[in-house]
């Protein structure tokens, strides 16, 4: 399995246009179903505009069972892990709403 180290990208995890450059590394892996990956070591932890432009499209797009099959998020934090967790609750509420 692939992984895609955040830092290494170049990228920070503020900004929508950070989560939109996650969001085209990650793609590929949706389109041919293939598992990676997603390494948050060293980085700082991330805002609603980044997790809204990378995963929460991709939740969007391709369904949060897809999403948790394909994305494997990797070296967090507690705090990284506890966002994504509040970020997924509230994508998923806003979807169904």
């Amino acid at each position: 399995m692939d992984t895609i180290k955040i830092k290494d990208l170049n990228i920070g995890t503020s900004t929508n246009m950070d989560g939109c450059a996650l969001k085209l590394v990650l793609t590929p892996y949706f389109e041919i179903e293939n598992p990676v990956y997603v390494s948050f070591r060293e980085t700082t932890p991330m805002s609603s505009s980044f997790f809204n432009s990378s995963f929460g499209e991709l939740i969007d797009n391709y369904g949060y069972e897809k999403f948790k099959k394909i994305v494997v998020v990797s070296d967090i934090t507690k705090s990284h892990f506890e966002l994504i967790l509040k970020y997924i609750s509230w994508h998923k509420e806003m979807v169904v709403a």
